[in-house]
């Protein structure tokens, strides 16, 4: 959520308000975060196309990074259990 932060003036706070909406895929809250993202990226000087891009990017990660984080957690946490 770095990303948000630098490129858009998230405050930490925000940050996880965007990670936890891209985590339980709120559509109404992601569009939400897509405005909040894109006007503060203006701000920061970027043009709203590749604001817009930059958050499809962080938008499509999230559907598929979170989950393998999950799955590789729930692999070595299985492997730990048969090796015990």
């Amino acid at each position: 959520m770095q990303i948000a932060q630098l490129l858009s003036g998230y405050s930490l706070g925000e940050a996880d308000l965007l990670r936890r909406a891209m985590g339980k895929k709120i559509k109404s809250e992601m569009d939400a975060q897509r405005e909040r993202f894109r006007e503060g990226a203006i701000k920061y000087g970027l043009k709203q196309s590749l604001a817009d891009t930059i958050f499809d990017l962080l938008a499509k990660f999230a559907n598929y990074g979170f989950n393998k984080s999950h799955a590789a957690t729930y692999a070595l946490v299985s492997l730990s259990d048969r090796l015990s």
